[in-house]
């Protein structure tokens, strides 16, 4: 079987920015599991995946503008420590969700606090860095009915109702 939309695919991999250091991998968080063809991976990734056989192994890289954007420094704003109510302790890393002016959620990452400021950053974290997958097929199957109804995966590594 080879890759194609419709179809639930497991991939090995390994993420890694353009200077070589490993942002991420399945040996850390477990493999990746998605509905190929469901806009549920980075368009180049999925691009790149079609029509690969099990165990094919490949190597993707992808510029900003492929992956997650450029950064926006207007997505960096720095707010009142009363825009948290009922949040007593905020430190930097700590993640929230807002909304946005057009009313759709964002989610922000506090960069810095002090005793009245809240820094947040809403760039997605690896927003403007040039990245590398290096990616093994795992495993390849027809997505149930259910599954394409829904739009995603459902049970081990997806979503379960």
């Amino acid at each position: 079987m080879k890759i194609a939309d419709k179809n639930v695919v497991t991939l090995e991999f390994e993420l890694f920015d353009r200077d070589g250091q490993l942002i991420d991998s399945s040996q850390s968080n477990g493999p990746l599991v998605y509905l190929h063809g469901a806009e549920q991976l980075l368009q180049g990734l999925e691009n790149a995946l079609a029509g690969q056989g099990l165990g094919e192994e490949l190597s993707v890289e992808l510029a900003p503008e492929q992956a997650f954007g450029q950064r926006e420094e207007g997505l960096v704003d720095r707010v009142s420590r009363e825009n948290f109510p009922g949040v007593e302790h905020i430190e930097a890393g700590m993640r929230f969700q807002t909304e946005m002016e057009d009313g759709s959620p964002m989610l922000v990452t506090v960069t810095e606090v002090d005793e009245e400021w809240v820094t947040v950053d809403g760039n997605h974290e690896l927003a403007g860095r040039h990245l590398r997958f290096e990616l093994k097929v795992a495993d390849i199957r027809a997505a149930t009915p259910e599954e394409l109804a829904h739009g995603h995966i459902h049970g081990e590594g997806g979503h379960s109702h």
